[in-house]
């Protein structure tokens, strides 16, 4: 599921956001849709999509995190970039080997419910991996939410 079109709009605030820091701009994005997106994910676990740690310690805190916490959820930070590549540099054939940057902590997710968060969807390459990644500790359900994605793409 996705709350937004990445249309001019969403990307200037979210270049507002990592770029400007400006991180009390990250609970505006899901402020309108929170009582719908509480109940429709009550129970679940959120995985975030993850930056690699250089650029959340630059901008002082993670985007996805922070525009995913007013959901309330607890959050589990287990998937990890290995290295500082940025998926808008890569063609859509190098984002397809993102998951070669990816690692997963030793962690069971057995009986738990997921939910896969993300700020952008474009190829889907990080939302896949990140799938595949977390069947393998054994999760009870997954589920994905983006705040945006591209109107061309579908999942």
């Amino acid at each position: 599921m996705h709350i937004f079109y990445y249309d001019e709009v969403v990307k200037e605030k979210l270049y507002q956001l990592k770029g400007c820091f400006d991180y009390e701009l990250a609970p505006v994005f899901l402020e309108y849709f929170l009582p719908y997106l509480k109940i429709g994910y009550f129970g679940y676990f959120i995985v975030p999509a993850p930056s690699y740690i250089s650029a959340d310690e630059e901008r002082g805190f993670n985007h996805v995190e922070e525009i995913f916490k007013p959901l309330g959820l607890k959050m589990i930070k287990c998937i990890h970039k290995t290295q500082a590549i940025k998926q808008a540099d890569l063609s859509s054939d190098e984002r397809k080997n993102i998951k070669s940057y990816l690692t997963i902590d030793d962690i069971d997710f057995s009986n738990k419910k997921i939910l896969i968060v993300d700020d952008v969807f474009t190829t889907g390459s990080t939302v896949n991996a990140m799938i595949d990644l977390i069947k393998s500790k054994n999760p009870k359900k997954i589920k994905i939410l983006v705040m945006s994605k591209t109107k061309d793409i579908e999942y």
